[in-house]
């Protein structure tokens, strides 16, 4: 039998998700958990890693069904389906937090963060809880939150100074802060779906984009780009997250479980990305065919220094002083 396009196959799942009648763990226990990113990539391995504690944790009384590929939705649409209550889980990125309010955009600026610890920190820290409790305002539950490698810049052309950004078509998420730090940096950015991204570069309509080392080799990014500049600007957070609906249907007992589970799975995940970065970069310099360049950050802060006074005013300049003052 012909093989379904992922357009069919994303319909029939579709289908699934919404013909069937809403479990709670009360009269049923499977849950689930959409995600947008290739099969086998950390983000999987973290949805599955989360979905087999959980199974062990609750003597398989609670299951979670992983479905990855995009084929229930990208980032924005999972999210969307959290609120409604038509999916339970999904694995969503920073760009959730622009959605959040203007003072809360300079969390995701790029060139920001020293490492992933840093990075992290934030997330644990008085910020972190004031950006999971805006989350969950918007009727979704934060249970953990993880690290999956560093972004990096990848091009058909060598990129050697801030020059070369200059004209750059960038694809780039519909972040704010994103958008504003690639635009200040001289690159003409275009918002196009991560589901759409490798044919986005095949066809030409972009000339660039970033992600860390390990979403280039899942998503096969790497047959259509051939230099990997080491801009370094992002350590990739990502977060489990809840319907806020079929949280507040679940017991007390059945809420720890899964917090325990998408924590122990998140510090397994993080350990596991900070192994597997310079396996996956290795990986593109040699297998993958891509050229590495090394990029000059120099007068990338000084370009910056408005931008968090007109993502978020005088609380952007505060909260950017705030975040590169943190963990010294």
């Amino acid at each position: 039998m012909q093989a379904l396009s992922r357009s069919r196959r994303r319909a029939l799942a579709l289908i699934l998700l919404t013909g069937l009648a809403p479990l709670t763990a009360a009269a049923g226990e499977v849950f689930k958990l959409g995600h947008m990113f290739a099969r086998g990539s950390l983000p999987d391995q973290v949805a599955l890693k989360f979905a087999e504690l959980v199974a062990e944790q609750s003597r398989q009384a609670i299951r979670i069904e992983v479905y990855p590929d995009g084929v229930l939705g990208d980032e924005r649409e999972n999210v969307a389906q959290l609120r409604k209550g038509s999916l339970d889980f999904t694995i969503s990125g920073d760009v959730l937090i622009s959605s959040l309010g203007n003072q809360f955009r300079v969390v995701n600026m790029p060139f920001i963060y020293r490492d992933p610890a840093h990075a992290l920190a934030v997330y644990d820290g008085p910020l972190g809880v004031a950006i999971r409790s805006g989350i969950r305002q918007e009727g979704i539950e934060v249970l953990s939150w993880h690290y999956v490698g560093t972004r990096m810049l990848t091009a058909n052309r060598p990129l050697r100074t801030v020059e070369d950004l200059k004209g750059l078509k960038l694809r780039l998420p519909q972040d704010q802060a994103w958008v504003a730090t690639w635009q200040a940096l001289g690159a003409s950015t275009q918002q196009i779906p991560f589901t759409e991204l490798a044919d986005a570069l095949r066809t030409g309509r972009i000339d660039a984009q970033e992600n860390p080392p390990n979403f280039i080799r899942g998503q096969q990014l790497y047959k259509h780009q051939k230099y990997l500049m080491t801009t370094d600007h992002l350590p990739q957070r990502q977060m489990i997250l809840a319907s806020g609906q079929r949280w507040a249907r679940l017991s007390a007992t059945q809420r720890q479980l899964l917090l325990e589970a998408a924590r122990a799975a998140a510090r397994w995940t993080t350990a596991r990305a900070t192994a597997q970065q310079q396996d996956d970069l290795d990986w593109l310099l040699g297998e993958g065919g891509m050229t590495r360049i090394e990029f000059d950050t120099r007068g990338v802060r000084a370009a910056l220094a408005e931008i968090p006074g007109r993502l978020a005013g005088t609380e952007g300049e505060r909260l950017y002083e705030q975040i590169l003052a943190s963990g010294r």
